[in-house]
Order: structure tokens, then sequence, then C-alpha cells
């Protein structure tokens, strides 16, 4: 009887334990990578009253089994369940990490090494990754001065020890694209623009300007010129003269009149007459036809007027019945002067007489033969030779020559020459342009042509250039830097290549080469501007020469080269490599989360704050690369959550409640009995 009471107190003690491995389970539902405890029980002691027994033959009995009475209920274990994983719950956070599998992360408080599911780390004032919670700084491996992982002696992890990343000159580039024959811009000066861009050793950006030009084979001929000569007397004096129209104004009643043929032809003869003479200088009668005013030889103007009553009443038409009988009494006419000009070998009266030959000839003309700024009055300019072509009569030489050009068409071009010296002029002694070729040509002839010409055929020795189908040639044309100002690249120009030859296959247009046979890229010594600049390899196998709707659509892109970056950001892999994102684009690995494993990881000791211990039976750690090892995986900004099931642990309390019960029954039945057994003396 008492066994019974014994048994059921240690049936009370081990559901007070389980209820507390449940308890413990429960208030841990929401703690980060949290493991449940599972509590197995097993029987205590037995008491042996009788011994097993086996059969005897001799007497025809058999055996008999033992008899034991059990003490009680004791824990057997009290288990972790590590292999089964939480659930995920996303944070966002770049340094929140989840583990697969059975491994641990590693981490110390400086003495002591720990080990743990929680994954939530943060990054402290030093620049370490650490716990959040404890501040224990998580440990992983380092890299050498070639960013590669060293696996060897772990240590912290400083996620903020390189904040830049160094700049790189670019060395490698390419042009893609189509090449098509058809495109204009194959024939300009500099043919088909193409850019690219790159970096020199300090960061710094530039581009390159390459043109492409299709291959011309070139064939040597000659060309027929047909040759003209014609010699002329040049005047040494000649007159520019005014031949301007006049056209004369007046105003009756507010009303602004010209005054036409219609009125009197025979006056209008003798108007203009008398204003000639006027603009000649004969300003005798000026007064009496009340003419005032000056003209400028030349020009256009308005500055004369008469009075044509005064005119009228002092000339035969005085006393004469005009058409227009307003005439006599309009207020004094302003004469307009057109400004034309000609130029005359004979010394101008005015009038002009009908009997002057007058050319007309541009000014610019002129002024390559003659001197215009010598003596001028109102009515012409004399222009003499100029002293440099000589003096007296000078005779020149039209040289005409006629030919068919490149293109099939006639062209015509003039040398003049005194002697055997040709007549040049202007600022650079530049010869006598096309433009002006008629006009010289009228001013020759103002003087005596003579009866000698010439007229002969020469050759002279010309190339014909023929496109080769499929071959082209690059050209680096410059070079400009950020702010488009051009990079002197004489040095590359003078002692380098800066011109490659490109060939397609005549029937598809694929890419054959550059430069040479074999070749699929092209390089330029960009060295030879300064040992700031790297050579560049530029690989031109990904164009092509073909139909592209008359338009090539080739493009230049660099490969490789950088600027100086700053650190953006910090990434860690699946494979716990913890990775700097710099802001040129590159990356630097600072380091690698490592991981441990263990024969038996229900054996670890749970040391608080999620960390757990190594004790002899959880034998000795391992400390592994997650990814090598096979071990799992790490997932970035995702937590592992407590894997209790509330459902069984409920299930779990309950049974432990009724279990519980049934003990605390033993002990009251029990001591019923007891109460039974005492009675007895009474």
């Amino acid at each position: 009887m008492m066994r019974a009471l014994y048994s059921g107190v240690s049936g009370l003690r081990t559901h007070q334990t389980r209820m507390d491995v449940i308890g413990n389970n429960i208030a841990n539902v929401n703690t980060t990578g949290f493991k449940a405890k599972q509590m197995n029980f097993s029987d205590m002691l037995y008491q042996t009253t009788q011994a097993a027994t086996g059969a005897n033959s001799a007497n025809g009995t058999g055996g008999t089994n033992p008899r034991q009475i059990g003490l009680g209920v004791k824990a057997a274990a009290i288990n972790t369940t590590i292999t089964q994983e939480g659930a995920n719950q996303s944070t966002g956070n770049p340094f929140d990490l989840k583990l697969t599998g059975e491994a641990f992360f590693v981490v110390s408080d400086g003495t002591s090494t720990f080990y743990t599911r929680d994954g939530s780390f943060d990054v402290d004032d030093a620049g370490n990754l650490c716990m959040a919670s404890t501040g224990y700084i998580v440990q992983g491996w380092g890299v050498d001065e070639n960013g590669d992982i060293v696996q060897g002696t772990l240590g912290g992890i400083n996620v903020t020890a390189q904040d830049t990343f160094g700049a790189a000159a670019t060395t490698q580039g390419k042009i893609t694209g189509i090449i098509d024959s058809n495109d204009t811009k194959l024939e300009d000066k500099t043919g088909k623009v193409v850019t690219l861009g790159l970096y020199d050793k300090s960061g710094y950006q530039y581009d390159m300007k390459f043109g492409i030009l299709p291959t011309k084979s070139v064939t040597n001929g000659t060309r027929d010129i047909t040759n003209r000569e014609k010699e002329y007397g040049l005047s040494n004096t000649i007159y520019k003269v005014d031949t301007s129209k006049l056209t004369f104004k007046y105003t009756v009643n507010g009303e602004t009149r010209i005054l036409s043929d219609s009125a009197s032809p025979e006056l209008m003869e003798d108007l203009k007459a008398a204003i000639w003479k006027y603009v000649a200088g004969d300003t005798s009668s000026a007064a009496a036809y009340g003419i005032s005013g000056t003209h400028t030889l030349g020009t256009k103007d308005s500055a004369i007027t008469i009075s044509l009553g005064a005119f009228i009443d002092n000339t035969k038409y005085s006393g004469t019945t005009l058409t227009d009988s307003a005439l006599k009494h309009a207020g004094p006419i302003t004469v307009e002067f057109s400004g034309d000009i000609g130029f005359t070998k004979t010394k101008p009266t005015y009038p002009l007489s009908d009997n002057v030959i007058v050319s007309k000839i541009s000014p610019e003309a002129v002024d390559y033969l003659y001197d215009t700024t010598t003596a001028t009055t109102g009515a012409f300019t004399s222009c003499t030779v100029k002293t440099s072509l000589g003096t007296g009569t000078v005779s020149v030489t039209s040289l005409q020559q006629t030919y068919v050009d490149d293109n099939g068409k006639s062209q015509t071009d003039y040398t003049f020459k005194i002697g055997t010296t040709e007549i040049t002029g202007g600022a650079n002694n530049t010869p006598i342009p096309s433009s002006l070729y008629n006009d010289v040509t009228r001013l020759l002839a103002l003087g005596n042509e003579s009866k000698i010409t010439n007229t002969y055929t020469t050759q002279e020795a010309k190339e014909t250039e023929t496109v080769e189908k499929g071959s082209f040639k690059i050209t680096l044309l410059g070079m400009t830097d950020a702010t488009g100002a051009a990079v002197n690249i004489d040095s590359l120009v003078d002692n380098g290549t800066t011109s490659w030859d490109v060939f397609y296959n005549t029937s598809d247009g694929e890419f054959k080469y550059v430069g040479q046979e074999g070749n699929k890229s092209f390089s330029v010594n960009l060295s030879m501007l300064g040992d700031n600049f790297d050579n560049i390899d530029i690989d031109m196998s990904g164009t092509r020469n073909g139909n592209n709707g008359n338009k090539s659509s080739v493009t230049g892109n660099k490969l490789d080269g950088r600027k100086i970056g700053t650190r953006s950001g910090v990434s860690i892999g699946t494979d716990g490599i913890v990775t700097a994102l710099y802001s040129n684009g590159m990356s630097r690995k600072l380091g690698q989360l490592c991981v441990a494993t263990f024969p038996n990881a229900m054996g670890l000791e749970n040391s608080g704050d999620n960390l757990y211990q190594v004790t002899a039976s959880s034998g000795d750690v391992n400390i592994v690369d997650i990814k090598a090892s096979g071990t799992g995986s790490m997932t970035s900004g995702v937590l592992e959550m407590s894997n209790v099931d509330l459902s069984q642990q409920f299930t779990d309390m309950i049974t432990t409640q009724r279990g519980f019960q049934a003990n605390s029954r033993i002990i009251t039945t029990s001591d019923t009995l007891l109460e039974e057994l005492v009675n007895l003396k009474r």
C-alpha cells in the first residue's frame, strides 16, 4: 500500500515536469529560431517478490513468470526537435538570415563560442555583423588580398571596412550592328561615325570617335582637256560710269505722281539731259532751271530736285501747252537714281552717247585687275591697271579648259595670266573664282582682243575610285573628355596605328576579320597618350555588312573599366558570402559566414538568449561551408520562427493534466485504504 503512495507521488512529479516543458514551449511560441522540447517517460525500479522459474520435466510442471511490483515513473529524456524547421517570416532586412537543415550560426562574446539558429543580425558601430539581441559577433572567414575567401581561422566580418571601390581603365570594347553599303553617311568625309566610351585609370570618362568608310580601289588613267587661248590687250584705263534710270516724282494736291513720257517725250529727254549735265559738273544753268542737290556716283538716291515750272519758263517750252497743264504749276520734282553702274574704256560725257559701249561688270571682277581708288568726279571714276600688273597696255592671256569630270559632267575652268604669272588677289592671293569668270572675260573684251587664238588638246592623269564590296576602313577620328573638350591624340597619330581594314564575306555579309586574317578585334594603343590610359581591344565580330534600310546601325560599347564607386549596400548570399555593392556597379567579397554541425545536435545545451553550447553528448563541432558541404543554405531577409506546434502542445497539456489527476487519485485511494486499516482497531 505504501508503494502505491510513492508511485503516485512520482507520477505527480513527472507530470509536473512535463507541464513545465509544455509551458516553456508555449511561452516561446514566437521566439525566433526556438526549438520545442519534448519529454519522454520511463518506469522506475521494480521490487521482485518471486523470481521466474523454468519448466521441470521431471515432475511435469511448467515454469513461472517473475513477480515484480513497480515503484513509479520518472522523466526518461527531454529532447529538442532540432530537425524540424520553424516557419518563415519575411523582414526585408538584408542582415536577417534563415538556415535550412540542422546547421547553426557561430557567434562569440570574445571569450566563448556559442551556436544559434536565431539569424536576426545587425551591424554594430564598428561595422561588425552581430546578434541583434546580445551583440555577440557573428563568426566567419575573411578574404585575402585578391578578394578570395580563406577558410581558416574564424573571426568577425566587418561590412563597412571597404567604403570605396577603385577606378579602372577600360581595356575591352565592342562595336556591333549593321553597316549598310547604301548608307549616305558612308559618303561623308569622315564616313559613318561610331562613338565608344571609356574610362582612364582615375575613372575619368572619355569618348573615342571612329569613322567607317568603304574601301576604294584607285585606277590610274587620263583625262582629255580642250584648251582655248585668247590674248587681250588690257586697256590702261577704264571708267566706272553711272547708268541709272531716272524717275521724276512730283506732288499735286497731296498726291504723288510720276512724270512719264506721255506728258511730252521731248520734255523728258531735255530734263534728263539737264540733270546729267548737272551731275557731270555743268552747273551754269542750275539756278535758271531750279536744280539743286548732290548725287553720288553709282548709288540709289533721290537727293536732287528740280523746279519744273522754272525749267519750262527758261526753255523752249515757255508759253507752250503741255498735255498735263498742271505740270507748269507743280511743285519741285524729285529726281530718283536707280544706282546702276557699268564700265567703259571711253571717257564718258553725259548724257552717255548711244555709241558708247558700256559693260555690266561686277566691281569684284574689276578689283582683280584695276585700281578703282583714283580720280573720281560726280559722273565717273577713273580705273587704272594695278601697278603690280604692269604699265601701259598690258597683254593678258585667257586660258579656257573644258573637260568631263569623274561624275560625267562637263566642267570649264579659266586661268588668266600676264606673261607666265597668274592673276590672283584677295587676302591669300587666291585665284580668280569661277563665279567671276564671265565678268573678267567681259572686262578683257573692253580692251583690244588680239587675233591670236590657240586651240589644242592635252591630257592629265586622273584617278578613278571604285568601292570594294565587303571591304571597309575604320579610323580613329579623335577623343573628347566628359566636358566635350578635345583630347590631343597627335602622339598616337604620329607613332601608332589609328586605321584598320575590316572585311566581310561578299556572299552573305558575315564578319571575316579586322586588321589581318584571324583577328576579330583591333587594338588602340592609348598608353601613348600617357600613363593614365590603358590600351584597349575593340571587338568587331558583332558587326555585319548588309541591307538595313539604307541606314547603318553600328554602335560602340565599353566592356570594362569603371569610375570610383562608393558603397551602396551589402548582401549575403545563400552560401553565406557577404558582398559589398558599389555605385559603379562593382562588388567585393567581404567574407563568408560559416556554420556549425554536430553529430548529435539534440545533445546541445541551451544557454539562454537562443544560444547553445557544446556538451559531451552533442559531439565535437564541425565548422563547414553551408553550400559546399551540402548542409543547406541561407536565405537573406527572412527569419526562422519557433517550431512550436500549439495544437500538439495543447493536446499534450490535456493528457498531462489527466495523468496528473489520475496519479492524485492513487494517493487519495491509498489514503482511504490506510484509513480502513486504522479503523480495524476500533
